[in-house]
């Protein structure tokens, strides 16, 4: 990596809220003195978030907009808005000659995701989408049986993911209509969805119903079909506790992967009664294995993996292995989710309270 990226980079960060705060923060910060990258811009209209993050970046310069930033040619802009800023602050960023990680869910809607990416394609600067989960080992490790078939094609697969809501938001952007068009499958789905159409693509059909009454939606299940006879089924939540498990199941074993095990696998083989569960380790050095912040995989390396993706395309012209083209499957399935959503039974509800249900599930539909 030290060859590929031979000079330093100058980052502006737009946005210091949560997701700034537990990940891009500390992933710069160690880019940083490695000499890749130099951040010399924090931008956020909350004084309190902005000054929190300064305190990693006493060098950088403060501004509560974007477009005051020291931008140009060379500058590489990490957008970690609300999702409504995605798209103007995006193609601001690349109209001015930088190029940008966008954070996701890549826009507010597909429409503005597609305009970032003809954006992007218009002035041939790089785009790269935060869905850091495909740099995790476990993600490749099964994008990689999926495409070479070691255990037979894939039969059925199986999601769970999510629980009672505790990420330390720096606002209430995730509740509230005005500033994310969806709940749960905008929020963890993104990146839910975006694993399962890089491992599986594009699914012939599915159904879709969640609870959002009105509002948002806390839960949701989505059934998904594929040719020759193919299944999945997810279940997300922001209320319920789930076993947070993606479950493959091939023609010979299946594998088991728990969200938040970044580098761990469990392996079951037809016919034995035992079930292999262990590390993924690399056949080689790729040049960050043994020097990344923090024991084992997780989250912190792979932000640190995207970012240095996206500078290695910067200072060599690579292709990004997350380009705005990726970004726009996930919100295309979104979106077709909502189109013809479908209310999610809640049996413990009177019979009264389900008939209002699906009045406004109708009425939010209209």
């Amino acid at each position: 990596m030290n060859e590929s990226v031979p000079a330093s980079v100058s980052v502006v960060v737009a946005g210091c809220g949560a997701i700034t705060k537990f990940f891009y923060a500390s992933a710069l910060s160690w880019i940083e003195s490695r000499g890749f990258v130099r951040i010399v811009a924090l931008c956020d209209p909350n004084d309190s978030n902005r000054h929190a993050i300064q305190k990693s970046f006493p060098k950088a310069q403060g501004f509560t907009r974007l477009e005051d930033a020291p931008i140009g040619e060379g500058t590489l802009v990490v957008v970690a808005s609300p999702p409504k800023l995605h798209g103007s602050q995006s193609i601001f960023a690349l109209e001015h000659g930088a190029a940008v990680l966008c954070e996701k869910p890549m826009a507010a809607s597909l429409a503005e995701a597609e305009a970032m990416a003809a954006t992007a394609l218009r002035v041939g600067r790089p785009l790269a989408i935060g869905l850091y989960r495909r740099f995790f080992p476990a993600a490749r490790a099964i994008k990689d049986l999926v495409d070479r078939q070691s255990l037979g094609r894939v039969v059925s697969f199986e999601v769970e993911e999510g629980g009672a809501f505790r990420w330390e938001a720096a606002s209430d952007s995730f509740f509230r209509r005005e500033t994310t068009p969806g709940g749960v499958l905008y929020d963890t789905g993104v990146h839910t969805l975006d694993l399962l159409l890089w491992w599986f693509g594009e699914p012939e059909g599915f159904e879709y119903r969640d609870d959002a009454a009105g509002g948002l939606e806390s839960n949701c299940a989505l059934r998904l079909h594929y040719a020759k006879g193919v299944t999945g089924n997810v279940r997300l939540s922001r209320d319920w506790a789930t076993r947070n498990l993606f479950r493959v199941n091939f023609e010979s074993g299946s594998i088991a992967w728990h969200v938040g095990q970044a580098g761990k696998l469990a392996l079951h083989i037809n016919g034995i009664e035992k079930v292999l569960s262990g590390d993924l380790l690399p056949m080689c050095d790729d040049g960050l294995n043994l020097h990344l912040p923090g024991e084992g995989e997780g989250s912190p390396q792979a932000f640190v993996r995207q970012i240095l993706d996206i500078v290695k395309a910067m200072r060599t012209g690579s292709e990004l292995q997350i380009p705005a083209a990726e970004g726009l499957r996930s919100l295309r399935l979104i979106e077709a989710c909502y189109a013809q959503r479908q209310v999610l039974p809640e049996p413990w509800l009177s019979d009264a309270e389900s008939a209002g249900l699906m009045r406004l599930a109708r009425e939010r539909n209209v």
